[in-house]
């Protein structure tokens, strides 16, 4: 930090210029560093990024024929996104996007585009907040085999409505029948890194879980299904 005598011309300096801002306090002008702020990612983070680089190169070992077979597939096809928009991709995009969930899921990526066979839809759930657990409650049977469920969820927020792209933390995929109702309890503390306290740590808040269906043999998924709880309360948001 350096203190700043002015000249009759200039007297004073507000604001940042570069690496530095000039300002005021009690002793008079001075000018300081800005500060830097480091940004840190998460392992599930650097593991996607990696993946997501590691499947960036493979495209480039793909065979020409097969990268026209995936433009035909981009021009055939468009894809229903998390918000259950239909978007057209190139065939890099749909040669990514199905991959990423291939190798998630743990099968091989595939060198040309699948059949197009969507997954089965996500069945209707609400989320049951009590003091021990998050609980996800499943309305309809689902052939989670064929169609594994990825579950994204939020911390603990005062918000009541939310926008769907601030669900961005996977805090589990739902690979085997869990029955009428999945215990989200423990992946949960795991992915946000707190214990489950809602009556002690955040109470009054509400917690949004949304769940996407993923085809297992394409890649290729459903929309997003979304629901918002707090702990007397269950409502629906649909994507």
């Amino acid at each position: 930090m350096a203190r700043i005598v002015f000249a009759p011309l200039v007297s004073s300096v507000k604001g940042s210029i570069g690496g530095v801002t000039f300002q005021g306090n009690p002793s008079g002008q001075i000018i300081r560093l800005r500060p830097f702020i480091s940004r840190s990612s998460t392992v599930k983070q650097t593991l996607a990024h990696t993946k997501l680089t590691s499947l960036l190169s493979q495209w480039q070992t793909v065979s020409g024929a097969n990268k026209d077979l995936w433009q035909t597939f981009a021009d055939t096809w468009e894809k229903t996104n998390k918000f259950g928009q239909s978007k057209t991709l190139t065939a890099l995009n749909w040669f990514v996007s199905v991959n990423w969930w291939r190798t998630q899921l743990g099968v091989a990526v595939l060198e040309a585009p699948p059949a197009h066979t969507l997954p089965e839809a996500v069945s209707a759930f609400e989320i049951q907040i009590s003091t021990p657990s998050l609980i996800i409650a499943f309305e309809d049977a689902h052939d989670y085999a064929k169609s594994p469920v990825a579950v994204w969820s939020t911390p603990p927020t005062r918000k009541n409505t939310l926008s769907i792209n601030q669900v961005r933390r996977l805090v589990t995929v739902i690979d085997s029948d869990p029955g009428a109702s999945y215990d989200l309890t423990a992946e949960w503390e795991n992915e946000f890194g707190m214990s489950w306290a809602p009556d002690t740590l955040f109470p009054n808040s509400n917690i949004f879980v949304c769940c996407e269906s993923i085809r297992l043999s394409t890649g290729i998924t459903s929309a997003y299904l979304c629901a918002k709880s707090n702990i007397t309360e269950a409502n629906y948001y649909y994507y």
